[in-house]
């Protein structure tokens, strides 16, 4: 039992992978509804909505989704540059800690404060967590937005439909947990904002952080 334990809940575990999707999902829906309409993660939907707003000059917010997306491009920069010192396990889940202060602090901020001053840290942590956080058991993923997730779905299942290999049928069923984690973290965060408003985002903090106490008890008990 001890070793099913330490293979399912471990930073590279399916677990986790769908730890940090429903955790995208839940920043990405807390932003777009308390924070301007702008997304963390899902930058294909800021380029839409940015293109929608310079069309219908509505410019409020357009520097926003530009600093988000440059945050998010600056964090998969500085990590894949440092990549290399992130191999081990604690350094590694070390790339998420960024994330659980930054969700801390927003918690904190009024709405009178900037979204400019918000926002970008969040996609700029989440890139981080991304690039940190991409395979499993030899299957690469994505976290933080589901286009990918839904092709390689699709191609996982039709090329067990074609092969009959039950690894085909195992990474399609890894695929759809994904996706689901994902919705499931916007649905989960869209209700609790009728009740805590803008100190939801401190759920993905909490959930953080219980991993990483978690991962420190095990490590302890190891040694």
């Amino acid at each position: 039992m001890r070793n099913i334990v330490k293979r399912e809940f471990h930073s590279r575990s399916k677990f986790f992978a769908c730890l940090l999707t429903f955790c995208a999902g839940f920043v990405d829906a807390y932003t777009f509804i308390e924070r301007g309409g702008t997304l963390v993660a899902g930058q294909t939907g800021n380029v839409v909505f940015l293109s929608v707003e310079l069309i219908d000059h509505e410019t409020r917010e357009i520097e926003v989704k530009l600093a988000t997306m440059l945050a998010f491009m600056l964090g998969i920069f500085l990590m894949t540059i440092f990549q290399k010192h992130f191999e081990k396990s604690w350094w590694r889940l070390s790339s998420i800690a960024p994330l659980i202060l930054v969700c801390t602090l927003v918690g904190f901020l009024p709405v009178s404060v900037s979204n400019l001053y918000i926002v970008p840290p969040l996609g700029f942590c989440m890139g981080l967590v991304a690039t940190t956080f991409g395979e499993v058991d030899g299957i690469a993923y994505n976290n933080s937005f589901m286009t990918g997730n839904i092709k390689k779905t699709m191609v996982a299942f039709g090329t067990y439909v074609r092969s009959k290999q039950d690894s085909y049928l195992q990474e399609g069923l890894f695929f759809i947990a994904l996706l689901g984690s994902f919705v499931t973290g916007a649905i989960v965060s869209t209700y609790l904002i009728q009740f805590w408003m803008l100190q939801t985002i401190w759920l993905v903090a909490l959930i953080l952080s219980a991993f990483l106490i978690f991962r420190m008890t095990q490590y302890l008990h190891r040694t």
